[in-house]
């Protein structure tokens, strides 16, 4: 999602006006290099899952002349944090040599998720600890069965009578060709042998089960759709999935975006800064290209309708550049644009 940080004036008429300051250093801190070894997409990538797997995410902020210059990322493990006396927070870091460091709260920018004690979050990883050890523990189990070959592809019948001897080398011979890896082909069975292969017991469902509904155990304490996860629904159409996408955006999103958006705002910018940073979701809230053009439709005055968007406003909502044309400036007043016009063909001149 794009981020931009941007400010809010007001005019004379009370309408709240925004724009957006791509020079200010702040903007070009989170969409450039938050340090020199990681992109603004790494950063939020690296600082988000952090906080969702651990118990916050943790930077070190590189201030110069009231300026953050740098964002220094901490890996999980190598910082704790404490509440002091006068109910401020510490928080202490061990580098890579061995050395530690306490840093106060002005000094470095916290994401954190839902907490319980206000300031170190409850780790997902904890709170589906059962439900990610038993969908370990059925892994295991499956892959002890086919590594192990418990559970047998088939069985080859042979008539009375074979030496056993022979009923080996038919075996191996069987194996070697037909097993992972080998030759394939088509095979031949002497001495009146039949191979009956397994087909899928109860057992074999009920395990088949019990893995996906460990997947949704574990996207259930993560708030995130098990469609997401490639754990789609039989049933599920393309319109329901759609549904289930804006559902991801609104449930599972924009709870983290709140978070980011506010902790930026707290340690980077300062609260009683005016400025603040808006992540721009929309991109993630887009229809297919026919909803799309019924919605810039309407919004430029299509029907009759007041419009509420300009031409240059769809297209730069759209990716598009600006077009250099007083028209594509303009607010189309639909319906009282159309009288208008229509009054002035009709009537009379004065020289008339």
């Amino acid at each position: 999602m794009p981020l931009a940080l941007k400010e809010d004036t007001y005019g004379s008429d009370d309408l709240k006006r925004t724009r957006v300051l791509r020079d200010h250093w702040a903007h070009k801190l989170l969409n450039d290099r938050p340090n020199p070894w990681m992109t603004s997409y790494e950063f939020v990538e690296w600082m988000t899952m952090q906080a969702a797997l651990g118990k916050a995410a943790l930077a070190v902020k590189n201030t110069v002349r009231d300026e953050v210059r740098e964002l220094i990322p901490v890996p999980h493990g190598a910082w704790s944090v404490e509440q002091t006396s006068s109910s401020g927070l510490v928080y202490r870091v061990t580098f890579i040599d061995g050395t530690s460091e306490v840093f106060s709260e002005r000094q470095v920018f916290v994401v954190r998720g839902p907490s319980l004690d206000g300031y170190s979050a409850l780790p997902a990883v904890k709170a589906a600890g059962d439900a990610i050890a038993l969908a370990m523990v059925t892994e295991q189990q499956q892959k002890s069965f086919v590594a192990g070959g418990i559970n047998p592809s088939g069985f080859l019948t042979i008539e009375p009578g074979v030496k056993p001897e022979v009923r080996e080398k038919l075996k191996n011979s069987f194996s070697t060709q037909f097993r992972a890896g080998g030759d394939g082909g088509i095979g031949l069975l002497d001495f009146g042998a039949k191979f009956e292969p397994m087909t899928m017991t109860s057992v074999d469902a009920q395990l088949l089960e019990t893995r996906r509904f460990q997947i949704e155990e574990i996207a259930r304490a993560f708030r995130v759709q098990p469609i997401m996860l490639m754990q789609a629904d039989k049933a599920a159409t393309y319109a329901s999935a759609e549904q289930m996408f804006r559902m991801h955006v609104t449930h599972t999103l924009m709870p983290w975006v709140r978070r980011w958006e506010e902790a930026l705002r707290r340690d980077i910018l300062g609260l009683s800064n005016s400025l603040y940073f808006d992540f721009d979701e929309r991109s993630l809230l887009r229809g297919d290209h026919k909803d799309q053009a019924e919605y810039y439709t309407k919004a430029l005055g299509a029907g009759g309708q007041g419009a509420w968007m300009k031409p240059n406003e769809v297209r730069v909502d759209m990716g598009l550049n600006p077009v250099d044309e007083p028209w594509a400036n303009e607010l189309s007043r639909g319906a009282m644009e159309a009288r208008e016009a229509a009054t002035g063909a009709t009537s009379p001149s004065q020289d008339e």
